[in-house]
């Protein structure tokens, strides 16, 4: 892989700091284009969403604008006051590192390339169900922002790790999330004047989003009155002690979740259930948590056989969180119009 494209995937690598010194690029007068690009990324981060660009007719301006694009983004990230926007930029970046390895056609290649580009100590396994081995104490330098990467989950040998190509990928993901995590906040003296205030406009723009996508957990106590219908019938079946299915299950977890509810509360609702094991239901709510899982969309619910007749006649969207925030939106504004008019 060329140099400008491989510092384009890992914007945080030494390749990319090498490439852009050799751009010479100014912090003064910065690139429009440039500085926009790095607002979605922010905005990207901040929702929880991937940052990508297609790779299959790559221009060279292009992937130099989006690498100039990764230090404002950094810069943006560093003025702004939006709560954890630090820690959402730092995952969004290992969550692009990780898909950029393990989707690429020479995943073995490029995982070695960005390794060296860390300086990681490793050496190729003798195994053939193991790719590399990489010392313990080099290993526990990550944060294990991902379950997966546990050291509990992977075999050791004479003090070294061994891993797979994607749990490879999955480390160097994890360390790609140190770099940037520790490199920030920057200075803000470090930081271009004409950046201040846009990063006060960003700022101020998540805050609207953010009310738009009804952060729902401070409407307090959930209502089971606005659930689709289809959630419905899973929450109620559930209250009963009945059986549901796997998806069932996960479905109405993961639904609940992104209304809100706490741990506490999923488990003892899934401790009605006629089979329920403690430490099973709680594996499955932690990892609901931990992956930050959402329901399934309505097409997902009707391929699993959880859809039911008041669906057709009822629900117009395609998620059932649409249905309940719009739901939502009409109780409170009922509340609200029925509080003035006693006022």
């Amino acid at each position: 892989m060329d140099q400008l494209t491989f510092a384009q995937k890992f914007p945080f690598s030494e390749s990319a700091r090498n490439y852009l010194k050799e751009l010479n690029v100014s912090t003064k007068g910065l690139p429009e284009a440039a500085i926009k690009k790095s607002a979605l990324m922010v905005s990207r981060a901040f929702s929880g969403s991937m940052y990508t660009i297609d790779f299959s007719n790559p221009q060279t301006d292009i992937l130099e604008l989006e690498l100039m694009a990764f230090p404002i983004a950094k810069m943006f990230v560093s003025l702004m006051r939006t709560p954890n926007i630090i820690e959402k930029f730092s995952f969004m970046v290992y969550k692009n590192t990780f898909n950029n390895l393990i989707e690429s056609k020479d995943a073995k290649e490029l995982c070695l390339q960005l390794a060296d580009d860390f300086k990681i100590k490793y050496s190729f396994s003798e195994e053939k169900t193991f790719f590399v081995k990489v010392p313990l104490l080099e290993y526990l330098k990550i944060n294990f922002i991902d379950p997966e990467s546990k050291l509990l989950n992977k075999p050791t040998n004479k003090g070294e790790v061994l891993l797979n190509v994607n749990d490879f990928a999955r480390f160097l993901a994890e360390k790609s999330y140190v770099k940037v995590f520790d490199s920030l906040p920057i200075k803000k003296e470090e930081i271009p004047k004409e950046l201040h205030n846009l990063a006060r406009s960003i700022d101020s723009q998540l805050v609207v989003i953010e009310k738009k996508n009804f952060d729902l957990k401070i409407f307090g106590k959930i209502d089971s009155g606005l659930f689709p219908p289809c959630m419905a019938v899973l929450y109620q079946d559930q209250l009963a002690g009945k059986k549901l299915s796997y998806m069932g299950r996960l479905s109405l977890a993961s639904f609940l979740y992104q209304l809100g509810m706490s741990k506490t509360e999923l488990l003892t609702l899934f401790s009605k259930s006629p089979d329920f094991k403690k430490h099973i239901a709680e594996y499955h709510i932690n990892r609901i948590y931990e992956k930050q899982l959402s329901a399934p969309a309505c097409k997902k619910l009707w391929e699993q056989g959880l859809r039911v007749k008041e669906c057709e006649k009822e629900c117009k969207f395609k998620h059932p969180v649409a249905y309940y925030t719009a739901k939502l939106r009409i109780s409170n504004r009922a509340k609200n119009s029925k509080k003035e008019f006693e006022n």
